[in-house]
């Protein structure tokens, strides 16, 4: 194994042990973490993060002895680690400000005002994850190396009010090709995430031009990953058919693996959370749940469900709402044995089993039950069950049960509280059966019905 592998290895025990028993940490294990904001490996000094993040909030005393030498590590580190260093600064302020606060100011890190932000908000002990956005919680994505991670598509304005209704029809789709990569002419880079570089691309077909987004994983990967890619992308392709899912054009694994998805020009779930009506809510529910229902009946899971892998067809026409599709699939899973990070999800999104794998299995049909069940909550509540530090979300969301979503909305029945309730069983065992049953009583409960 080289070294890169071995410190993904370090990375996965370490966050394991955090999540699982943070209690046992002491000076020892902590010297490791921070051996590994050292790394390279972006997805390695996240884990480190999300690991001080953790044992910082069961058991504070493990970190208090190591501030200084974290701090320090803005002196001696690179720049562009100095996103994970100051997140887990920022994880260990909520306990010890005064020592994050004077060991900052001992450093020599001339005038960036992230640092200074940083220290003001430890010194008025308002520490929060919206201080900096190296603290905040969009970075809590970056270095994932997902698919997902892509820069935003062109900009939208929020939907209005007088788009009053569904479309009667999807947008029309691109051609799938059976082609290789430099069938695709690059128009414009869309930016690069960990594991993939993208392009906004061109191709033609007997029907005409058609746009694209290419993707192309950009590290080496072990010999066994060409042929899981191509059956992921394969099982992908089989369930595109569904208007709610995004299609597969073509995909493939010479020079490198790649593959060519429908480019969404307008926004994701994840940007507008807390702009939509009722009614679009409960329209985007159905939609999303149809796809998920759609693709479990061809034996399709996708592992990663989060709002930002559902994504807008811009609508051009005012009195139209834009259209929802569920992208990435299986893709999270994919790349987690190119990284360090074991779930492939942010820790705010986790199922139970992607933290704890050996005590509750691996990720299959029921992971996607639990993660839509998080989002229905979250377009529902305006909020996730469970929103704090990374770390303690992965605590709480191995040992404790998410708040009933009608805490945050009292418009919301009891009704809905059980059948969330129920997508949220920690035991896959004793959640819904198929995501069929989950979306019979979801609607009949969202209809005024009782179970």
């Amino acid at each position: 194994m080289n070294a890169s592998g071995r410190e993904q290895q370090t990375a996965e025990t370490l966050l394991t042990a955090a999540v699982t028993e943070p209690e046992t940490f002491n000076s020892s294990e902590i010297k490791r973490v921070l051996h590994l904001f050292e790394s390279r490996d972006e997805t390695v000094r996240l884990s480190a993060s999300w690991a001080l993040g953790l044992v910082v909030s069961e058991n504070p005393e493990a970190v208090s002895g190591s501030v200084r030498a974290l701090a320090s590590l803005l002196e001696s580190e690179p720049t562009r680690n100095h996103d994970d260093i100051l997140r887990a600064l920022g994880y260990v302020a909520t306990e010890f400000p005064e020592l994050v606060r004077d060991a900052i100011e001992e450093l020599d890190l001339g005038d960036e005002a992230s640092y200074k932000q940083l220290i003001s908000a430890v010194r008025d002990r308002e520490l929060s994850g919206s201080v900096t956005k190296r603290t905040g919680e969009a970075s809590e994505y970056n270095g994932l190396g997902l698919v997902d991670d892509d820069p935003e598509p062109a900009e939208e304005p929020p939907e209005r009010e007088q788009r009053s209704r569904p479309p009667e029809e999807p947008p029309p789709t691109p051609p799938a090709i059976d082609a290789r990569r430099d069938a695709f002419e690059p128009v414009k880079s869309r930016g690069s995430g960990s594991h993939v570089d993208m392009w906004l691309v061109r191709y033609s077909t007997g029907s005409g031009t058609h746009s694209a987004l290419l993707k192309r994983i950009k590290h080496r990967a072990p010999a066994s990953f060409d042929a899981e890619f191509t059956g992921v992308l394969n099982e992908w392709q089989s369930v595109d058919d569904h208007d709610a899912i995004v299609p597969v054009v073509a995909h493939g694994t010479i020079p490198q693996p790649w593959f060519v998805i429908e480019y969404q020009e307008g926004r994701r779930l994840s940007d507008r959370l807390g702009e939509l009506s009722d009614r679009q809510s409960r329209w985007i529910i159905e939609r999303v749940v149809d796809a998920i229902c759609h693709a479990h009946g061809s034996g399709v899971t996708h592992g990663g469900l989060t709002p930002r892998n559902v994504i807008f067809s811009r609508s051009y026409d005012d009195t139209l709402w834009s259209y929802p599709k569920v992208s990435n699939w299986g893709i999270s899973q994919l790349l987690c044995q190119l990284s360090a990070l074991p779930m492939g999800v942010p820790p705010r999104y986790a199922a139970p089993e992607q933290v704890a794998p050996e005590e509750f299995g691996g990720v299959d049909a029921s992971t996607d039950i639990y993660h839509l069940g998080l989002i229905v909550y979250e377009l529902l509540a305006g909020r996730l069950p469970f929103e704090d530090q990374p770390g303690a979300v992965l605590q709480k969301v191995v040992t404790e049960q998410p708040p009933p979503a009608s805490q945050f909305n009292d418009a919301l029945s009891a009704g809905v509280d059980t059948v969330l309730a129920k997508a949220f069983r920690k035991s896959k065992l004793y959640r819904y059966n198929t995501v069929q049953d989950f979306r019979t009583e979801l609607t009949r409960v969202l209809d005024g019905g009782s179970l």
